[in-house]
């Protein structure tokens, strides 16, 4: 049964901790999957079947981040609810907030099965890979519906307060997928790996959508259409939607360039890419734990509170991404070459490029734990335009990046380019939110009821 938790009484640190221990657990066994699933397909299929999933990582990323993105608004909303103690409120904005991402999963099915060829020819993807990357992104893409659910059914879990069972979901759902792709592999090809995480996406969301059913949280649903509401869910999650848009079309514009450089570049910056999960592992732990612990405190309209998270917060930013990084620099190339056999010398060119790009990944923690840290207390305290705009500020400088250093230095544009969009984003964030900090846009009384 779901387990609510109420952030606006104790001490921050211990409460932050105690909600992102489920979450950091669940996300180390997503990051065994992600290395687990790339080496069923680098030691089944081979390299080029793994450089035909790489080609469409960019275009996968794009969607599934502006997916997440969106329930994280709308989970936002749905904890600022939570925290004013407005359950009326708090179910019928689940309501809504279902009929919008089950529409979302719709179109981004349609997308799928229509424009997956033209899409990655649009990308310049190699003729060689193309059969083997329109299959993998049709298939994921189609069925994107079921992911969407389940990242909905976790964000409303997490709003109030309930890391636990997306946890039990999340290690489950992964356990199955590394189960079924490696049963589904070889008689479906690059097929398996990806009819395998659909159906682990839904067996997850299956499990949280009973979690909530036996809670008291979804008691009394009411099914009609409610605009404030919908308008709510909109304001929050439309622009963080938007945000996640613009950083992935930079890795699109990325792809592009990665392209041009050939197949073994392709499979050297995938794995390296591959790695993001575990570098961004406490990142995207603590991320959860930020926004719910800021977004009930802002709905009940304590101040000091949401001050003192932050500060808890950036403390344990620094200390993770440092641990973070000595691990990755340890253990990071012993993992990168576990993911394939095949020719020696192709390989040994792969790992070159892989180890090559994740040094200078890591090397940007620090500034990447800045972003997770100020976007959510930003989007938290109800200011989701300022994390969009350094969206849109992490794209230009990428895009710099490419067009400026590649005609000069060639593969550094897309090596150098994650960072130094990074710099640009953690700089307006970080301003941005100490400024709107001094102009304390609290309520005195929490969020409007209705």
């Amino acid at each position: 049964m779901s387990k609510t938790r109420d952030m606006t009484e104790g001490s921050p640190l211990r409460l932050m901790l105690a909600f992102s221990l489920p979450l950091f657990l669940a996300n180390a066994l997503q990051v065994f999957y992600v290395i687990a699933d790339s080496a069923i397909v680098g030691r089944m299929l081979g390299v080029a079947s793994f450089a035909a999933v790489g080609a469409t990582m960019s275009t996968l990323l794009l969607i599934t981040m502006t997916v997440q993105a969106v329930t994280h608004g709308f989970g936002i909303v749905l904890a600022q609810r939570f925290g004013a103690k407005d359950e009326e409120g708090l179910r019928r904005s689940f309501i809504i907030a279902v009929y919008f991402i089950s529409a979302l999963g719709v179109l981004i099915g349609l997308g799928g099965i229509f424009g997956s060829r033209p899409l990655l020819n649009a990308l310049n993807t190699p003729e060689t890979l193309m059969p083997e990357a329109v299959t993998y992104l049709g298939i994921i893409m189609g069925g994107m519906g079921i992911t969407c659910v389940n990242f909905l059914s976790q964000a409303m879990l997490r709003a109030v307060g309930d890391s636990k069972t997306p946890m039990i979901a999340i290690i489950s759902s992964s356990l199955l997928n590394i189960g079924l792709s490696i049963a589904l592999v070889r008689p479906f090809g690059i097929a398996g790996p990806a009819a395998a995480m659909l159906l682990a996406n839904g067996a997850s969301a299956l499990y949280c959508f009973i979690s909530l059913y036996k809670s008291k949280i979804l008691k009394n649903l009411n099914f009609r259409w409610h605009d404030p509401s919908a308008k709510a869910l909109l304001r929050m999650g439309l622009p963080l939607g938007l945000r996640n848009v613009v950083i992935q079309f930079g890795g699109l514009v990325m792809q592009r360039y990665i392209n041009d450089f050939g197949v073994d570049f392709i499979a050297g910056v995938a794995i390296a890419k591959r790695m993001y999960t575990f570098i961004l592992i406490a990142a995207l732990t603590l991320e959860a734990a930020i926004a719910t612990f800021v977004a009930q405190n802002f709905g009940a309209g304590k101040l000091e509170r949401v001050k003192q998270g932050v500060r808890t917060g950036l403390y344990l930013m620094m200390g993770s991404s440092a641990v973070i990084m000595l691990v990755t620099f340890l253990a990071g190339p012993s993992i990168l070459k576990a993911m394939f056999t095949g020719d020696p010398a192709t390989i040994t060119a792969v790992l070159d490029i892989g180890v090559w790009q994740l040094t200078w990944m890591v090397l940007g923690l620090p500034v990447v734990y800045l972003i997770f840290l100020y976007r959510p207390a930003l989007e938290g305290i109800g200011k989701p335009l300022i994390p969009t705009l350094s969206g849109f500020a992490e794209l230009a400088f990428r895009i710099l990046a490419i067009v400026v250093i590649t005609p000069f230095f060639d593969e550094w544009g897309v090596i150098l380019a994650d960072q130094i969009g990074w710099v640009g984003a953690a700089v307006l964030l970080t301003a941005a939110y100490y400024t709107v900090l001094r102009k304390k846009p609290f309520p005195s009384k929490g969020i409007p009821q209705k």
